[in-house]
């Protein structure tokens, strides 16, 4: 029987100011390795989620497929699955989005019946709201996304844009979880007319900064007063990163810092200067007496792969 290997990159959102509108695809990949058989589903765990008990990110990959394949009407008869996988769980690098359309990966390659990019986002969105992890998972690169409704159901409006290559993500990862639920309850119900206007200049100003690598910017396009303010009382140490954005000349190579989705990671951008940035946010983090594991990631401009062998 043939194996397919599904590479689905994990991704960080908001990136700062375009909060719930942007995302980026990461080097950082869940894979899964997939052989049809008739026995069930036969699953081997190892990486981030080898903890021996599947967690709703790895459980997530069959119960998509599954979905899929009711909304269907086609059955799936079982498989072999190895799951490995680089992203961290609960930290707001995109594990369940990554999730999400590795299962619906599953069900193409067990079943042959290959989704559009729109119905892939359709049925992605029943399971996960944020269309900006989403979406650079699927596709790769710097994602615009837009949830739309039609009646009672959602799609996703998705635009990609090849990021630099010179720019490198550094992330400073805590090592206690963020649960994203718990995070949006920290957010005010409504904000006022300066704030969001203060949010929309710099998320439009993140676009045409990369657009046009006016790199020089890209801390003030990071700033932000949706989200991470009103985060920073939950996660220790994000103010002290965030302040980074203040320090640019400081640390040669850095071009600004974000809060990575609902947290805990945070992320910097930068072109050099990488060990010294990733101290300098340790720093910061064990200071405020976080233990934190850091590493530096390309961007992934080329988003969900997959490879069939054995035919």
């Amino acid at each position: 029987m043939p194996k397919t290997e599904i590479r689905i990159p994990g991704s960080t959102s908001n990136l700062g100011a375009s909060f719930d509108a942007c995302g980026l695809a990461l080097g950082l990949y869940l894979t899964v390795r997939v052989e049809p058989h008739d026995g069930g589903f036969d699953i081997e765990l190892s990486g981030e989620v080898s903890n021996g008990i599947p967690r709703d990110e790895t459980d997530l990959i069959l119960k998509v497929a599954r979905r899929v394949a009711s909304r269907r009407g086609t059955d799936l008869k079982g498989a072999r699955m190895e799951i490995d996988s680089q992203i961290p769980l609960a930290r707001g690098l995109g594990s369940s989005s990554s999730a999400i359309i590795a299962g619906l990966s599953v069900y193409e390659t067990l079943t042959g019946d290959l989704l559009t990019q729109d119905e892939s986002f359709r049925c992605a969105l029943e399971f996960e709201e944020h269309g900006d992890n989403l979406a650079p998972g699927m596709l790769g690169g710097l994602v615009v996304a837009c949830v739309t409704e039609k009646g009672d159901e959602r799609s996703l409006l998705a635009v990609k844009r090849h990021w630099p290559d010179e720019i490198k993500i550094v992330l400073a990862i805590p090592d206690f979880e963020m649960n994203t639920t718990e995070m949006r309850r920290a957010l005010p119900e409504s904000v006022s007319i300066a704030d969001a206007v203060f949010n929309l200049q710099r998320a439009a100003l993140f676009q045409a900064i990369v657009s046009e690598r006016r790199f020089d910017l890209f801390a003030e396009a990071l700033r932000d007063r949706l989200h991470q303010p009103y985060r920073i009382p939950r996660v220790r140490g994000l103010g002290e990163v965030l302040k980074l954005n203040d320090e640019i000349a400081r640390f040669p190579g850095l071009l600004g810092v974000a809060m990575s989705g609902a947290g805990s990671t945070m992320i910097a951008f930068a072109f050099e200067g990488f060990d010294r940035i990733e101290a300098e946010m340790r720093d910061r983090l064990n200071s405020a007496g976080v233990s934190a594991r850091t590493m530096r990631v390309d961007v992934d401009n080329q988003g969900r792969h997959v490879t069939e062998f054995g035919r």
